[in-house]
Formats: structure tokens, sequence, C-alpha cells
């Protein structure tokens, strides 16, 4: 009271004051060195300020347990003074304000209690005294926050402030009110905020939920996620210190939340990349400078508004500052973040770093980034552990620990893994998803040495693959390409094909993982490697993600290369390896299209089946022989072609003029197809077992060598590049393996199942030759042709699919061999799923019906590699959850706990580069594993037949 009537503008009033001062300074005994002295008539000018202050100066210092009642007192009137005294009044509370520090001692709670109801009340009196705004956080704030005792209980009635406040004014001014904070110590406060949010991020790993959204901490996260959006601005942030650690929260936060938080994370971004380009304590080179620009530039493109998931809004500076930023997204449909948005936000925070770490010595923002998301990525924590893993892929760099950390990434995949049987798999398949995005990642850091492991990694992939899940797929399918890309760079296929070396290291395995992982999805790598890698691969063009497609056709193209090096030939020869990679990229490339060309073309049909503009002629059906009866695929054929084309018209006189037949033979014997030349020209259709060139036939074969049952030609190195006129892709000469030519026919169908018209279209010229070329093999793939063929005829307007079409429906009509059902015999060669994995995408039930393989196949994969000596224990380990697991009805579980009896070599001993071929039996396919050994059940017909096959 004496301090503010001091500054009044009654001269009496502040004689009074005065003397008032002098009494109280007397009667307490208060140390005011002799500065005041009771006079009558004293004259106090108006303009005393400088006094006042001074003599608060000497009172705080000396009598600091005074502090708490007077900065009350002060506050308190604060509300029912003139803005003049107010401004006064600012000025002598300003000496107190350091002496808050001595109250903020968490062992005298009294005190410190007093201590939060002071700052309450001045958060609450720079909220409601609007004109006083300016002031009150220069002076009052902005002295608080050079003290770093008091900073933390600041943050604390701050945060509660801003929780508990009714709506967005109160938290905008807590927001403001931090950037006043700094201002005086910059590199203190923002320590303090960001430790603080760090810390409250750790602690969700305590108590996780599904979503961050969800957790019980997620309005102080967001707070002090505002917190540090306003003191990003001009180097609030000191990003020379903090980078690593703001780098980490924005990884973990990005795309999380409402749409203005979001909008917040962005503006986060570009505010720091700001500071780097501005900051005067760091001195970047012009190339370093360069690239923060064209990041500054490349983080407002739309594709990075996509990633941040703020694709919708026009202006992030904007949606930023909006009221609702705190709003938990339970109505929104927000969508989740996709983890290769991630990946690529990451990558591009990384090359920032690294620019700038080039122009700084000694520079460990790097390893501390990579510290702090290490730790994220190993604790379990479905909100933020996918997260920090994908991150940790990214940015790790040290090779000497690479080894250890893939390990145990394989360890957190089988459990993940595992966990999807659980009801709430979500999460677990986001966890997976992100640890093979993170093997993906670090697997070129892996040591050349660590072949074994490498090669392994193949069949991890594979095995994700088979999961059969849409996101798991897309991270597999990269983790594959990154696998065959590093092999080939170490040079592994140097020397031996793509088959001989990954085939080897199945070999321990093989017996009671493999083949039940193989079986599952009816597809046998073992009967034959190239055929089952397409089977698997022919689902990346069911992806609803254009990247996806796109890999699974660099992967393609890859093995194209890879085998075509290996056997010195051209990348487009035609040969048994290469053959199911052209195929699939038959209907996507136009390279393999005009360098793998079919002996006819489809044009000349044209001439010959547009007779009165039909489309589509029909035959007389004469009397079937009664030796011979028509069979069900001929009939099905028939009915089909009756079906769709009734409105059309008949064959006109000049072929109804035909010679008659003979009395053994029908009309539809004597023209195998509408697109042969007349009768007298016609080659007869070649039988696999009897063909006419059969001595070269022979000849040829002699000339080969097999692995298993796939035959595999000698590198031709007499022909370096192939011409479309000498490379046919349907070469009976070169294809003279039943399996194979069903096997390429399945394929070819399954992507005329599984495509749209104008992508199939060329394929269907491709089945036209092959119904002619392999007549005795093609009615496998009847069931999968036919409703793509009734669809064709009704509905396509291109004139060389009608035509192709028509053509295959005439050879089958007029083939004589007896068809095979499509179903069993592909079983029969262990390939019963290759039309069938290429469909949709499977559901939750199938993928965990594959969970526990996968868990089994990973148990025993770690147990081959791991040093020797963390294999007792894992032995342990295996053969238990073996028996925990054990049922009747399957023995995949049990047999992880007979893995362990293999032979182990230790990986950097390990050679695994011997030929494939030498010493290899031909095996029975992964569907005819004996019944005691497998997941399913038999026939025993079956395997009597197929008993006898391998004799």
């Amino acid at each position: 009271m004496a301090l503010l009537n001091l500054g009044s503008e009654d001269p009496n009033l502040r004689s009074v004051a005065y003397n008032l001062l002098y009494a109280l300074t007397t009667t307490f005994n208060l140390r005011i060195e002799g500065q005041l002295l009771e006079t009558s008539g004293l004259c106090i000018p108006a303009n005393n300020t400088i006094f006042i202050v001074s003599i608060s100066k000497t009172l705080a210092a000396n009598e600091h347990h005074l502090t708490l009642e007077f900065l009350e007192e002060c506050i308190t009137g604060f509300s029912k003074i003139t803005i003049e005294l107010k401004h006064l009044c600012l000025e002598y509370m300003t000496p107190w304000l350091p002496n808050l520090k001595r109250f903020c001692k968490r062992s005298d709670e009294t005190k410190r209690y007093k201590l939060m109801v002071v700052l309450d009340k001045l958060i609450n009196m720079t909220i409601t005294e609007k004109q006083m705004y300016p002031s009150i956080q220069a002076k009052v704030w902005g002295n608080i926050g050079q003290v770093e005792d008091l900073i933390d209980c600041v943050l604390d009635s701050f945060t509660k402030t801003s929780v508990m406040g009714s709506g967005q004014p109160r938290t905008e001014v807590m927001a403001d009110t931090v950037v006043a904070l700094a201002s005086a110590n910059v590199k203190l406060v923002s320590a303090k905020v960001i430790e603080r949010l760090c810390r409250i991020l750790d602690k969700t790993c305590l108590s996780p939920t599904p979503t961050l959204e969800k957790h019980l901490m997620w309005d102080d996260i967001v707070i002090l996620t505002r917190y540090l959006l306003m003191l990003s601005f001009n180097n609030c942030l000191d990003v020379a210190t903090n980078l690593p650690a703001l780098f980490h929260i924005i990884t973990l936060l990005v795309s999380t939340g409402p749409l203005p938080l979001r909008a917040s994370i962005h503006g986060l971004v570009i505010n720091i990349l700001h500071s780097l380009c501005t900051c005067s304590q760091l001195k970047f080179s012009d190339e370093t400078q360069k690239v923060l620009h064209l990041g500054l530039i490349e983080f407002t493109l739309p594709k990075y508004y996509q990633m941040f998931g703020i694709s919708k809004v026009k202006s992030a500076a904007v949606t930023a500052f909006r009221s609702s930023y705190r709003e938990r997204p339970q109505g929104q449909n927000m969508d989740s973040m996709p983890l290769t948005a991630l990946e690529a936000i990451t990558d591009a925070l990384l090359e920032i770093m690294e620019a700038c770490m080039k122009d700084i010595p000694n520079c460990k923002w790097l390893e501390e980034w990579t510290k702090k998301t290490r730790i994220f990525a190993l604790k379990e924590n479905p909100a933020l552990q996918p997260r920090a893993m994908v991150v940790f892929g990214c940015i790790s760099k040290q090779t000497a620990t690479i080894l250890n950390h893939i390990i145990y990434l394989l360890k957190l995949l089988a459990g993940a893994v595992m966990a999807v049987k659980e009801p709430s798999s979500t999460s677990s398949l986001l966890l997976i998803e992100s640890i093979v995005i993170a093997l993906t990642r670090l697997q070129p850091l892996l040591p050349h040495k660590c072949h074994l492991l490498h090669k392994l990694l193949f069949w991890v992939a594979i095995a994700v693959l088979q999961l059969d899940e849409v996101s798991l797929y897309a991270a597999g399918l990269g983790l594959l390409e990154q696998n065959i890309h590093t092999l080939d760079a170490h040079g592994v296929f140097n020397n031996e094909s793509p088959e001989q070396v990954l085939m080897a290291v199945r070999e321990p395995l093989e017996e009671w993982h493999f083949k039940q992982m193989d079986h599952s999805v009816g597809l046998s790598f073992k009967f034959n490697f190239n055929f089952a890698l397409v089977g698997h691969l022919l689902k990346g063009f069911r992806h609803p993600n254009n990247t996806t497609i796109s890999r699974t056709i660099r992967i393609l193209n890859m093995m194209l290369e890879i085998i075509a090096k290996h056997r010195n030939v051209d990348m487009f020869d035609v040969n048994v390896e290469s053959v199911p990679y052209l195929a699939a990229l038959l209907p996507v490339s136009e390279e393999v299209r005009s360098r793998c060309s079919i002996r006819r073309g489809t044009q000349h049909l044209n001439d010959i089946l547009d007779m009165d503009n039909s489309v589509f002629v029909t035959l007389p059906m004469p009397k079937t022989s009664p030796k011979k009866a028509r069979s069900p695929a001929h009939k099905a054929t028939a009915a089909i072609a009756a079906a769709a084309m009734k409105p059309q018209r008949s064959l006109d006189s000049s072929l109804q003029r035909q010679p008659p037949c003979n009395s053994d033979k029908s009309p539809l014997k004597q023209h195998k197809s509408l697109d042969l030349p007349q009768p007298g020209t016609i080659r007869p259709p070649r039988s696999v077992e009897t063909s006419p060139s059969s001595d070269n036939e022979r000849r040829h074969r002699s000339e080969r060598r097999t692995s298993g049952n796939v035959v595999v030609p000698h590198a031709r190195t007499e022909r370096k590049v192939s011409t479309p006129s000498e490379n046919v892709l349907l070469n009976e000469e070169v294809l003279t393996d039943p399996p194979i030519q069903a096997l390429l026919l399945t394929v070819m169908a399954t992507l005329v199942r599984n495509l749209n018209e104008p992508e199939s279209g060329i394929l269907y010229e491709y089945l036209a030759e092959a119904s002619q070329v392999f007549p005795q093999v093609f009615p496998i793939v009847h069931q999968l042709l036919d409703s793509k063929i009734v669809s064709v005829l009704k509905s396509c307007p291109n004139q060389a699919t009608l035509c192709a079409v028509q053509s295959i429906i005439q050879n089958t009509l007029n083939s004589d061999e007896c068809p095979q059902q499509q179903p069993k015999y592909l079983q029969s060669i262990g390939f019963g799923g290759l039309w069938r994995f290429s469909s949709q995408f499977a559901q939750m039930a199938q993928i965990r019906s594959n969970a526990e393989l996968f868990v089994n196949f990973l148990e025993a994969l770690i147990d081959q590699i791991s040093p020797p000596d963390d294999r007792s224990s894992s032995s342990s380990r295996s053969s238990l959850r073996g028996a925990q697991n054990l049922t009747g009805a399957s023995l995949s579980s049990s047999l992880s706990s007979l893995d362990t009896h293999h032979t182990r070599v230790d990986i950097d001993q390990l050679d695994l580069s011997s030929s494939l071929g030498a010493g290899r039996s031909r095996h029975c396919s992964a569907n005819q594993v004996p019944k005691q050994r497998s997941m399913g059940s038999y026939t025993p017909q079956r395997r009597s037949a197929l008993s006898a096959e391998d004799r």
C-alpha cells in the first residue's frame, strides 16, 4: 500500500505513504539501510518511480520471507487501480520475482503450495488484464524465465491452466507466455519444454494405449507441442542444441491428432528449417544452405501435405492456429498415417541433418537421434513403437552392432506375429509392418561375411508375403527387393542361379518348416523355384497401392536380369528359368511383348473371321463318335460359346461347302482352328509325349541338366541377343516339360482372371497360341478362363481380343486331348494355390492360420543364426513353446522343438555356395507330405500315386 500510494497524484497522500513506509520498516525491523527518515513537510515529486523501485529492490534483497505475501497483495489490488499505477506496480513487483525460487523445493509442501497459488494468480492476471498484456509478459514472465529453478513449476502451472481452461483464449495466452518466458533464456526454457515433452512421451509406455489420442496424457502432449510451435519461430528452440530431440518428437507425432495439430507439426518443421537457415550460431556452406532452402520448398509440396495428414487444407499456417487442435479425433474419422509416409519424412529430415553435420566438427546429432529412437523402438507401446521402429531403421548407421540388432528384430517379429492371433491384432499388424521396414533398411548395413543371414532374409520376406495381408505384403515386397538387390551387389548370383543359392539355405529347415509353409499357400519352391516366386509376386498386381505394383514389376525385371547374367544370355531370352517372369510381365511391359513374340499374330484372324461383320461363327456340331464321347470340358466350352453367341450368325456358304470329312473324323477334327491355313497345310498338334520332332527333342534334352524336377538348360553362350523372330515365348522345343507348360499357362490365365480387360487383352493372343502349341496341357486352365471368356465375348470392343478368344474356343472344341482337372493336377505338382494366392487379400482369420507356421520358422531361423552361446537358451525356449502348443490336428507347432537338432555352423564360417543340382533327388511337392507330418489330410489314393511316381 505504501509503495503504491507513493506514486499517487496527491502530494499529501504521497507524504503519508512515505511516513507509513518508514513506520513499517522501523516497527518490523525491516532492513532498509537508512534510506528512510520520517519528516514533516517533506515534498515528494510525482515522478518518483526510481525511488520506489530502489526501495522495493532493497526490501526484496533483504527480506525474502515477505515475497509471497507481498506479491499476493500486489496481484489482489492490481485490478482496482488505474493504468498508470498498474505500470508502477509491475515495476516494483519485478525485484521480488527471483525470490520465488526459495519456495519451489518439493521437501516443503506448504511453501510450494503457496508458490503455486501465487503463480496461478499471476497467470490469471495475465489472462484477464488485456490492456496490460504486453507489459505483464515482459515484466513478469520475462524475469521469471531467467530463474532456472522456477521453470518446472511455471510449466506445471501453464499446463494445468491450459488443460483446465475452458476454451481457446486461455490456452493461447499460455502458449504466448511461454515465448515471453523464453525471451530472456532461450537455452533454458527450450530445453525444459523439449525435455518435458520427451518425458511425457516416454511415460506413455508405462500404460500404453492403441493410439496416442486415447492416452490420459494426450492433453499434455498436445499443449507442449503447441508450446514448441510458438517457440520454434526465430530460433527460440535453440536448434543448434536440440535438433536431434526435435526431429525425434516430430517423427513420433507427425500426422497425429486433429487437423490443427497435424498442421502445427508441419509448421514446426518449417520453422526449424527456417531457424537453421537464419541461426547466427551455425555457419553453413553454400551447398548446405541450398539443401535447407530446397527442404523449405519441398515440405510445402502437396505430396508432403498428404504425408503430414493435411492434404485437405489450403494453408497449413492458418490451420495450425485453429481453436480445435486439442480435440480428440474420435469422431473426425482421421486416417492413420501409413508407415511408408513416415519413412519418406524421416529420409527427408535425415538428409537435412546429414547436410548440416558436414559443416559442424565432431557433431553428434545423428548419434543422439538414433539413441533416443532406439529406446522407443524397443519399448512395448502400440502407439509409438511402430513409428520408432521405422525411424530407427532409416537413421541407423552403425555397422558394429547391426547383426545383434537384426537378430533382436527377428525375435520381436516372431512375438508380433504370434500376437496377431489375439483379438486386438491391429496394432500387432502395424508393429509387424514396422519391423519388416526396419529390416529392409538395415540389411544393406549387414556385413558381407554374414552371407547366411543375407540369404535367409529372402525367406523371411517370402514368409511375410505368405501372411497375405495388404499392408504386410507391401512391406514384405520391399524387403524382398532390397534382399535380391543386396545379394546381387555382393556377387552371389555371378556363378550360381538364384534357385541354387537360395534353395541351399533351406536345406536345414526344409523338412520341418518350409514344406509346411509352401503347402499352406500351395506354391512349392522345391518343385519349381521360379514359378513359386512368380506365384507370390502376382499378388502384387492386385495391391491397391501403385507403388507396390511398380515394385512388383521391378522385382520381376531384376530377376530376369540376374538369370540372364548367370546364363550369359539376353535378358529376354526364353528359357525354363526366365519364362515365369516373362509371362508375368506380358501385360505390363511393352518391351517383353515386343521381344518375346508369338509365332503368329491375330491380325489374320480379322480377315478369316470377319465374315458378314460377325465376330463369332458357329460350326455345325457333328454327332459324337460312340468311341469318343465328348468330355465335360468340351461341353462346358460349347455351352459358353452358345450362351454368349446366340445372336451371332452361322458360318457362311463358303465354309459350309467344305469337302465331306472322313468317316472317323468330325469336321472339327479336320479344322483344328479357324486361324490355321487350309487343310492341306495344317500342321498337326504336337503332343508332349509323341512329337514329330522327337529326335530333336531328345537331343535337346540330352544337353540339359536337371535340378529336382525342373529342367534347367546350360547357359547358351552361342546366343547373346534374342530377336523376336527366334525368341518365341511359347516354344515347345524349349518348354518340353509338361509341368512347366501347365504352370506357364496357369500364370497367364491367372493374370487374365485378375486384371482388367485393357490390361489383359494381349494375354488372350498368347493363350490362343498356347491352345495350339500345348493342346494337351491347355485344358488345365479352362476353369480359370470360362467366366472371363464369356465377359469378353459379351462386352469387349477390341477386335484382336475377340479374335483371340474365338480362336481359344475353337481350338478347345477341336481338341481331342483328354482334359485334366486343373485343381488336382496343380496340387499334384505342389502348385494348387498358384491362382488362388494371387486373388484378393485374405481376411484376418487366414492370417492367423498362417501365423504359427511363420513363428515356428522364425524361431528355427533365429536359433540357426544366433551365436553359439545363445543357442542353448533359444533351443530350450523353442522346445518349451512347441510342447505347449502341440495339438492333434497340427504338428507344425511342435516341430519347432526339433529344429534345434540340426547341424549349425557359425555365420562367419558357413559357406553355402555349393551347387544345388548336385546330389539332389526328385522330391515330393509340399502337398505330398505324409499325413503324420502335414497340416492337412490327404487321400490314400493320392499318396499311393505320388509314391509310385517318386519311385
